[in-house]
């Protein structure tokens, strides 16, 4: 078999591994508790509360909006759990296509392999298997670079709806959207001048306008429109995080994907022949220094257009050697080379997906089931950050509190909060999630004790009789 046959064999086995790995991540990975914060809102989304008015939340309401009929329809709470999860497979799946679409005029291998290397790609194939509004986002963004990228009169307009529905979900699109669309109107202004490159911007303007104008309006009628200026853009703006984006999410990406990044990075010197992918990753690298708390997940808006480069320039290093030379200098040979490092590259994430799904979530469901079976269906529950009872509703206006965000309250503005949902008559149940505790002033911990006790089951606390 020739070597281009080899390498298309690779390729579809990568992605079936791919497809395996993640069967396994949906149904036993453990669940991060930024998923049961994101499930908690769709439920409440479904029973008719509106975000930002009827509870608090600074991400996206479009994601809850679309997510609330799947994860309210199952009864119990693994089922919501697991139906969210499926969901973001259909994201995930949406991408893989649109990044595996051949590119005019380049290798027909590069789009397949492009795929293949996301779906590797450690960041990506952990945070886009999670339930949070940045995959629908990423996937607003890179099907936005996919039209910007074919010549079409509506591609302006297109570009702009679908970049604003991103921002609909997470304001982390406005890097990569900011970049995309600068370097698509640069790429107009060289290639036929300052009127065709002044008509994208106005009609991409245009486009985004009337998405962000329907979404107002419509929090506008229902009473929100003040809550959603005050916690989605006012809120998130002045965050101020945790300066986490070395520690937590470049320096582990940069060691798990080392290949990706150099041969992705390196790529971006032929940056003219994509310029509107190229736009979009030097954003959201910048997007890096910028963002207070990039987490992970704000890779998910690099890596799709980090592979493609990386898949193109891995391509056009084999096809530099001469096709009938011989050893590892050969054409050949560098085609071995490549498939052995990729190989390499993609086996270091499987381990890691291998671990997550023999470690399972086990201990998770069990606590869920502990507020199922202890706990009326409308019975309001105190939690501060644990989602152990993400399927019921909740004390509190203000019911999460990561460790990132603290520093934005005043101690006795969350004192007074959550000592007066604690010994609410109405408050069935509270989780003793201890290091939560231990960051919350000290009354929060001591109305805690005054009106619950243990229930034997999990974290959760049932309300002291007569308290």
């Amino acid at each position: 078999m020739s070597l281009r046959r080899w390498a298309w064999a690779g390729v579809a086995c990568a992605l079936l591994a791919a497809a395996g790995l993640r069967a396994g991540l949906v149904v036993h990975r453990y669940y991060d508790t930024d998923e049961l914060e994101h499930l908690h809102a769709s439920l409440l989304v479904a029973r008719g509360n509106l975000p930002f008015r009827d509870f608090f939340e600074h991400h996206g309401p479009l994601f809850w909006a679309a997510l609330a009929p799947v994860v309210d329809a199952p009864h119990d709470p693994v089922s919501k759990a697991l139906a969210g999860r499926m969901v973001l497979t259909l994201f995930w799946l949406a991408v893989l296509l649109l990044v595996a679409f051949p590119r005019r005029g380049a290798d027909s291998l590069e789009g397949p392999l492009a795929a293949a290397w996301l779906a590797a790609f450690a960041a990506f194939a952990q945070k886009s298997l999670e339930i949070r509004p940045d995959v629908p986002g990423m996937f607003f963004v890179v099907t936005a670079a996919f039209v910007i990228a074919r010549p079409s009169r509506a591609a302006g307009p297109a570009a702009g709806a679908l970049l604003a529905l991103a921002l609909w979900c997470t304001p982390k699109a406005v890097f990569p959207a900011a970049g995309m669309i600068l370097a698509a109107a640069w790429k107009r202004l060289e290639k036929r001048g300052p009127n065709e490159a002044g008509r994208f911007l106005a009609e991409a303007a245009l486009g985004a306008g009337a998405v962000a104008a329907a979404g107002c309006a419509y929090f506008a009628a229902r009473g929100g429109l003040g809550r959603l200026w005050s916690y989605y853009f006012l809120y998130n703006a002045g965050f101020p995080g945790a300066r986490v984006s070395w520690s937590a999410t470049l320096k582990p990406s940069l060691l798990t994907d080392p290949l990706a990044w150099v041969a992705g990075l390196w790529g971006l010197r032929r940056w003219r022949e994509r310029p509107e992918a190229a736009g979009a990753l030097a954003a959201s690298l910048a997007g890096l220094a910028v963002t207070p708390s990039a987490y992970s997940q704000h890779l998910l808006f690099v890596a799709p257009f980090l592979a493609g480069f990386a898949s193109a320039e891995i391509l056009r290093w084999v096809r530099a050697a001469p096709a009938r030379g011989k050893g590892l200098f050969s054409r050949r040979g560098r085609g071995l080379m490549a498939a052995a490092a990729l190989g390499l590259s993609f086996a270091v994430p499987a381990a890691e997906a291998v671990r997550l799904i023999r470690y399972g979530n086990a201990l998770q469901r069990e606590r869920w089931r502990c507020a199922t079976a202890l706990l009326p269906n409308a019975a309001p529950v105190w939690d501060s950050w644990s989602g152990d009872s993400f399927h019921r509703p909740h004390a509190a206006f203000l019911w999460f509190v990561p460790e990132d965000s603290q520093a934005y309250y005043e101690p006795a503005f969350l004192e007074a909060q959550f000592v007066e949902a604690l010994s609410a008559p109405r408050t069935r149940g509270a989780i003793r999630c201890e290091s939560c505790l231990e960051r919350l002033p000290r009354g929060v911990a001591m109305a805690f004790d005054r009106y619950f006790e243990p229930s034997g089951c999990g974290r959760l606390w049932l309300r002291k009789p007569g308290a």
